[in-house]
């Protein structure tokens, strides 16, 4: 039998590569319908302590988070290709999530509690010492992930 895919996670980073999965999510997508993830990661774990930060820091911290979440909801809504918003084939659903951990990891634990049937990526495809010293989310996603993940090979 062969995969129907009808929900998909992507992620992005917001840079034009990161973008580059945006598209062949919906392409993959746009024939049949479905639901389109776009997912983005805030890191929160270099975030400053409350308790030194400022003389009211729950309150500033709280904004600034909030002001940052609609900059990036904004962003990810944004990528929706016109033509699909036109056909009204796909729906999109934007996700912005507070990471403090393994970003690998959240996306795995997202991908599951979404009950996805794909997760979409783009990869810098660094090999050599740039992979030694840059690592790959990509990669530790491939390994650690219970559902298929595509990967776009993005050219810089």
């Amino acid at each position: 039998m062969l995969p129907k895919y009808q929900k998909l996670l992507v992620t992005t980073d917001l840079s034009p590569l990161g973008n580059t999965a945006v598209l062949h999510a919906y392409g993959i997508l746009a024939e049949r319908g479905g639901t389109v993830i776009l997912w983005c990661a805030v890191d929160v774990s270099g975030m400053p302590d409350p308790l030194y930060a400022q003389p009211t820091p729950g309150e500033t911290l709280a904004e600034e988070r909030a002001e940052i979440r609609e900059k990036l909801f904004s962003s990810l809504e944004a990528l929706v290709p016109k033509e699909v918003r036109a056909e009204g084939k796909v729906t999109t659903k934007i996700r912005v999530v507070e990471v403090s951990g393994p970003i690998h990891d959240t996306i795995c634990q997202e991908a599951a509690a979404q009950e996805v049937d794909l997760i979409v990526m783009a990869s810098h495809g660094y090999s050599g010492m740039k992979h030694l010293l840059l690592g790959s989310v990509v990669e530790h996603v491939v390994r650690s992930a219970d559902r298929p993940v595509l990967i776009i090979r993005g050219r810089e």
